[in-house]
């Protein structure tokens, strides 16, 4: 590896830790949340029947979870197009300069 892999390395082990860092302080605000509301919404006992649906509700933090998954999934899902649209487009410029420049040596050849 060379001075600038490593360097480079470190700088994303760095920005991962950063991360890290930022989503464990979200988790805990989440985690704070729920546990207020958790407490402030004592379930009532009703035996009535008009309704009640027997599923709980999902939370606003559950919601936010899947919401930022999926912002997340599609964030890795577009880096990840703009990677493989990259890589066809050098392929196809480097095919072009290679065909160019065996064209010209090939040339150069004959004119000797």
């Amino acid at each position: 590896m060379s001075a600038v892999d490593i360097r480079q390395a470190v700088a994303d082990v760095r920005a991962a830790e950063a991360q890290s860092d930022r989503i464990a302080e979200i988790l805990a605000v989440v985690q704070a949340v729920q546990a207020a509301t958790a407490t402030a919404q004592a379930p009532a006992a009703c035996s009535c029947s008009h309704g009640h649906d027997a599923r709980p509700r999902r939370s606003a933090g559950q919601v936010a979870a899947w919401v930022a998954g999926g912002t997340a999934c599609a964030c890795v899902l577009t880096a990840l197009f703009l990677a493989v649209a990259l890589v066809a487009v050098a392929v196809t410029v480097g095919g072009c300069v290679s065909y160019l420049l065996i064209r010209q040596i090939r040339a150069d050849r004959k004119g000797k």
